[in-house]
């Protein structure tokens, strides 16, 4: 993809006293005159490794795509992501669909109102959420554990051929 010098914008997940567990990169890349020319949404795994997604948003920032990478012991590689992906402004707002047959299981939501990233603003956030990339990582696990009681199959992970390590 050439963006012919454009800019490119990401959102992940915060580093915390070395820890990082971002199971979602985001980045929204525009040509020089700052038009949008596509997102990309790299999905990582528990299991250290990840897979881009080139988006092609409509007029509303919305976009399909298969699913292609094993994320979640519960689900298979089928199925599709449907996405809205505004670009953040004042506000974030982000909303991620995995459709299947039969319903759509999973949705996640990335929202946030935009501050500077002052070294004040950054000290106040570290100091408010301390463990928030620990707290991200905990909940995904707990999610887990609570669909492995309930009895939900495990489906078995495919080899995969897409990149390793962070």
């Amino acid at each position: 993809m050439d963006l012919r010098g454009g800019h490119v914008l990401m959102l992940a997940h915060a580093r915390v006293l070395g820890h990082v567990f971002n199971p979602l990169t985001l980045y929204w890349c525009h040509d020089p005159d700052g038009a949008q020319v596509c997102v990309v949404a790299e999905v990582h795994n528990t299991y250290g490794q990840r897979h881009c997604y080139l988006l092609r948003t409509d007029d509303t920032q919305r976009a399909s795509v298969p699913k292609e990478l094993y994320v979640s012991p519960f689900f298979p590689v089928d199925g599709a992501y449907r996405m809205r992906l505004p670009a953040p402004g004042a506000r974030l707002d982000v909303t991620i669909h995995l459709d299947r047959d039969g319903g759509t299981p999973f949705t996640a939501t990335l929202r946030g109102t935009r501050r500077p990233a002052t070294p004040t603003g950054l000290l106040r956030a570290a100091l408010r959420h301390p463990w928030s990339t620990a707290a991200v990582s905990a909940a995904i696990r707990a999610h887990g554990i609570r669909l492995f009681l309930r009895r939900l199959p495990v489906q078995p992970r495919p080899r995969q051929h897409h990149q390793e390590g962070m």
